[in-house]
Parts: structure tokens; sequence; C-alpha cells
């Protein structure tokens, strides 16, 4: 990143102050800051995105960049053109996380502000072809519904003095079995290629929501009780219940 340059002040350019929840989320805000792409996966509920939209608009309202591009595959319905409305009134209900990680670090009213003045940017992630953007901070969410043909799209808008910053579940993918997921591919193609891309590993272990998620992912995932074992405990119980 280059050194910050003036920018006319934007306003009410107030950041709610953020609480990182534990030694993870304090070394993911380092690998940002310090990477030129950075590539974080993990389970729902980590920090992931809200983490990175924080960083972003304290890197905008520095003056470090000028634009915060947020971008997600948009995998049922990449065609979206039979939907009534414009593009923006098509794709709300599909980015609206995005504008909701925006909202939660500096509330509604400046939110709108920013959109309204087109510092931020929430567009699906194939209106992201054949740009080329200098001094941004783009985040691309749910990227583990990305293919590898979507991801090199991606990475190649990086342009002079900005940053991307790539976040997904790998366990999460809504591609078909077929289909290569394009986060796995590149952070593992990526990972050991140049000090300028770092990497983020959260696990349930990290997870900062109501903590029955990890519990739930314990069992989702294959690593509770089967449910056959389940499902004979419970016949037990109603067979002593029928005597």
């Amino acid at each position: 990143m280059s050194r910050k340059r003036y920018q006319p002040p934007l306003v009410d350019s107030f950041i709610k102050p953020m609480t990182l929840k534990n030694s993870s989320q304090e070394f993911y805000v380092n690998v940002i800051k310090e990477s030129t792409v950075t590539f974080c996966t993990g389970p729902a509920g980590t920090g992931k995105t809200f983490i990175a939209a924080h960083t972003a608009l304290d890197a905008l309202l520095n003056g470090e960049v000028d634009k915060i591009i947020l971008t997600r595959p948009i995998v049922a319905i990449e065609d979206i053109g039979y939907l009534p409305g414009d593009m923006h009134e098509k794709i709300h209900p599909y980015l609206m996380p995005l504008f909701d990680a925006i909202e939660s670090h500096v509330g509604a009213t400046k939110a709108k502000l920013l959109f309204a003045d087109n510092r931020i940017e929430v567009l699906p992630l194939a209106y992201m072809r054949g740009r080329s953007l200098n001094r941004s901070f783009m985040i691309l969410d749910e990227a583990q519904n990305t293919t590898k043909e979507q991801m090199k799209m991606f990475l190649t808008r990086l342009g002079y003095d900005s940053k991307i910053v790539v976040t997904g579940d790998v366990n999460q993918s809504d591609l078909p079995r077929s289909v290569e997921n394009g986060l796995a591919w590149a952070a593992d193609r990526l990972k050991s290629s140049t000090s300028e891309i770092g990497i983020m590993e959260f696990s349930s272990k990290h997870i900062v929501r109501n903590k029955l998620i990890e519990k739930m992912l314990q069992y989702l995932d294959g690593n509770g009780p089967s449910t056959h074992h389940q499902g004979k405990h419970v016949n037990e119980r109603r067979a002593a219940l029928a005597h």
C-alpha cells in the first residue's frame, strides 16, 4: 500500500469500535493489514466478513483507499434478468449480509451516505468481469461458491494500491460435486507463493456467535453421536415408557 493521500472528509466518518474476541481474530486483522491479498476460511460465526468489513472501512475513512468493493457469487441465479426491479433491487436479497456488515460498523444512516457517494459498492461477482480497480479494498464473500475460473477472474481485478480479502467456508459449497471449489483451489496454490499473500484459517472453536452453532456443526459435520445411535436410545426410552 502506498502512503495516504488527501481525501475530502466523509460526512460523520465514524466507525464503531470493534472488540476482537480472541487471539485468532487479532491475528486475522494483522494478516489483512500486512498482506495485499488475504484468504480467510472457516465456519459461520467466526468473524471472517465482519472483521474484513471493519478493516476496509478503516482504510477508506483514513484515506488509504478510495473505494470498497463488496461482492458475492450468486450461485442459484447468476442470470437474474427475469426478476422484477432494477439491478440493485434484483440482487439486494442475496447481498444483504454485506450491507448488514457495513451497517453494523457505521450505522444505517452513515452506510447509506457511503453507498450513495459510491464510496462503497456492492455487486454480484459476475459484474466484476472486465474491471481493474486501483486504490480499492475488495472483499469477496462466500467464496466457496466460486469456480476456479471465477476466482481467477476476481483476483486479476487487483489494481495498484489495492487490497483483496477472500472469505468463505470450504465445507459449505453450493457448487455441483463435479465442480472444483475456487476458494480451496486458490488458497492451496497461492499459500506459499509470496509474502504479499496471507492465509487465515478459523475452526469451529473460534465461533463467537451463539455457542450452539459449534455444537450443531459437530453433529452436522459428522463429529457427534451418529443418528443410528440416537435412534436406538430413543427407541429404548419408548420401550421403557410403554412398560
